[in-house]
């Protein structure tokens, strides 16, 4: 009996061992097959379906006025596929085609069918044939013999590419800046995120024949970037960039830089950077405005008086015996144009007095140079402005601290030498002296425009509150405007406004033995004196030939045509104005700008087909450039104005 339920007992374990290894066994070859199954499920539907991205429409880049700066435009690719044309219609068409080819691109017919005829012997499916087609030549190569028949009978591949394109092209192009594969600069870099918007994504089912469609609605749909408004006042771009042009030419100059600040509000009407890339032509390659730190020489002076005003080293009244234009300080000779014997505070900022301004500064700081530093770093002279544009340059102080420090180093630093600025920094410092002590930071953009309607506008920001007294500023104020009715800027003095300013003249690469003395002129101030509304800061670097390198001579001119133009557009109480810059005949002789004056007057085509505005402002002579497509709602170029042939005229264009 007991026997008996042993064996049942082990009959029972083996079977019930035996179904649980069947059991295993069923087990391993469901999760086999549905590996195997959801591998062939993936690549089904790697194969079928794929994640599709669509870039959103880029924002346009406009002036404070509205005027465009920079906007992207569409561009037409073709490509062909001749392996796709029956051999009838090629060999009885390719002849004509060549010759339509011929006339299109002025080269030569052979050519054409030399290469149509290599290409389709060697079965090339994707022979690209030209890149950057405006629109009408799209449409008029998409007409000539083969082409005509479309892409599955004649072969004709057509795909379109945004381009951004600037309006004014070299008149700021390196502060309007660019985002593509050189990286990001300008305000195109800065506002990027801004302006590109934000990319769609979806699904899409692979159709065969190369042929996608959608699968369902957005994963996430495409948002249009915003548009962005500078702070650049167009016009006063254009007559900054021909009065420095003009000067750079005249004087040879390696390179040079102009910006214009509204007083009241810190916003940037106007900066141009141009470099000799050959003689007499000039370019703007690099941003020295914002990024390029330098001796600044005498203009530094203005912040050298002010800062012994505010801490009390001296009066205005306080006299300086600065003999016959040499003097020997901790074994250096400091010089000054002419001897000028013993004169005021007021006469050395007026005369440029490097002796005067040297001795004062060391009285007042020699025992505590680093009160000195204190002042200007509250200035914030000593750190970036932190403005949005990339590449702003970092100030380059030697402070007491430092252990290559000598008792020379602060009288030297106090007319401009020994230390690092950038125009822009000189600049605000002016400004904040034109608007009665209030320091404002750099504003480059006025209101960004976002694609569903919303405004952000930008408004002024406060770096200090009050840089000095009243009574310091309006004593400084006074001085800058001797310094242009008697000083070293009086060239530009005008009785019909009056400028408050102060020159300089650094000398560079002075520690280069046995080299010729080189030159940094500039100029900076505001007008009018009075009541200032316009700062602005000019730089000519190394002027070349034999007609001068002193501030008064090489920049403070910019100064006054710049201000000139605004002006001759300003209402006055007189009818008598100021002799104005030609803007006309400097933008004639740049490459960038060829004038052919017709008397035609530019249409208002807002509200029109773009369809029928576009070949009709091309028939007028005008280079047409637009974004997207319907109706147009926005024209670069006003309507009324004159126009010269071959002008880009920019559409913006919507549905």
């Amino acid at each position: 009996m007991i026997k008996n339920r042993k064996n049942l007992l082990v009959r029972g374990y083996v079977v019930g061992f035996g179904l649980l290894l069947i059991a295993i066994g069923v087990l391993y070859s469901m999760v086999k097959i549905q590996i195997a199954e959801g591998q062939k499920l993936d690549d089904f539907a790697q194969q079928n379906f794929r994640l599709s991205t669509e870039s959103a429409e880029r924002g346009n880049l406009y002036a404070s006025d509205g005027d465009l700066l920079a906007t992207t435009v569409t561009i037409h690719n073709i490509y062909l596929d001749l392996t796709v044309v029956k051999d009838e219609l090629f060999e009885a068409e390719v002849g004509v085609l060549s010759d339509s080819l011929s006339r299109m691109f002025q080269k030569p017919a052979a050519y054409f069918e030399q290469k149509l005829r290599a290409e389709r012997k060697k079965k090339n499916r994707y022979m690209t044939l030209i890149k950057g087609l405006d629109y009408q030549d799209y449409l008029r190569i998409k007409s000539f013999p083969i082409f005509r028949e479309g892409q599955n009978k004649g072969g004709f591949i057509h795909e379109t590419k945004p381009k951004r394109e600037l309006v004014l092209e070299d008149v700021g192009a390196r502060t309007i800046g660019y985002d593509d594969s050189r990286g990001k600069t300008g305000l195109e870099g800065a506002y990027s995120h801004e302006l590109a918007g934000r990319e769609g994504k979806r699904w899409e089912q692979f159709m065969g024949r190369g042929q996608w469609k959608p699968f369902k609605s957005w994963e996430q749909e495409p948002v249009n970037g915003s548009n962005v408004y500078t702070t650049i006042d167009a016009g006063m771009q254009i007559a900054a960039y021909a009065a420095l042009q003009e000067q750079l030419i005249e004087f040879q100059a390696e390179y040079g830089c102009v910006a214009v600040m509204e007083v009241e509000t810190g916003k940037i009407r106007a900066i141009v950077n141009l470099k000799r890339i050959t003689d007499s032509v000039y370019s703007d390659v690099y941003n020295y405005v914002v990024g390029e730190g330098s001796e600044p020489g005498s203009t530094f002076k203005t912040v050298s008086i002010l800062a012994g005003l505010e801490n009390e080293k001296f009066t205005p009244e306080t006299t300086v015996n600065t003999g016959n234009g040499s003097y020997r300080l901790y074994n250096r000779t400091i010089r000054d144009t002419h001897g000028y014997g013993t004169i005021d505070v007021e006469k050395i900022l007026v005369k440029s007095s490097n002796i005067g301004t040297a001795k004062l500064i060391n009285a007042g700081y020699g025992s505590d140079p680093q009160e000195y530093f204190d002042q200007l770093e509250k200035w914030n002279l000593t750190k970036p402005l932190g403005i949005d544009i990339q590449g702003e340059a970092t100030p380059q102080f030697h402070k007491p601290t430092d252990p290559n420090w000598s008792n020379i180093t602060l009288p030297v630093m106090s007319y401009g030498y020994g230390f690092k600025l950038t125009p822009l920094q000189i600049l605000t410092f002016y400004n904040g002296i034109a608007n009665g002590g209030k320091l404002l930071k750099p504003l480059f953009i006025d209101k960004i425009e976002k694609s569903d309607g919303q405004v952000i506008e930008y408004k002024p920001k406060v770096l200090v509150k009050r840089m000095s007294s009243e009574e310091n500023i309006k004593a400084v104020t006074e001085m800058l405007r001797k310094a242009v009715a008697e000083g070293t800027a009086k060239n530009i003095f005008t009785e019909h406004y009056e400028i408050a300013g102060k020159t300089g003249t650094a000398r560079v690469e002075y520690w280069i033995k046995d080299q010729k003395m080189r030159y940094r002129a500039s100029f900076a101030g505001f007008f009018p004196a009075d009541k200032p509304k316009y700062t602005c800061v000019v730089i000519v670097h190394k002027p070349t030939n034999n007609k001068g390198y002193y501030g008064g001579t090489v920049t403070a001119p910019v100064f006054k045509k710049i201000a000139d133009w605004v002006y001759s557009r300003t209402p006055k109480e007189t009818p008598e104005l100021p002799k104005l810059v030609n803007v006309e005949k400097i933008l004639n002789s740049t490459p960038a700008f060829k004038a052919n004056f017709e008397s035609q007057k530019i249409p208002n085509v807002i509200g029109k087909s773009g369809e029928s505005v576009i070949p009709a402002l091309e028939n007028l002579g005008l280079e047409v450039r637009y974004t997207g497509i319907g109706k147009v709602v926005n024209q670069s170029l006003p309507a009324g104005v004159k126009f010269r042939k071959g002008e880009t005229i920019y559409l913006v264009l919507e549905g």
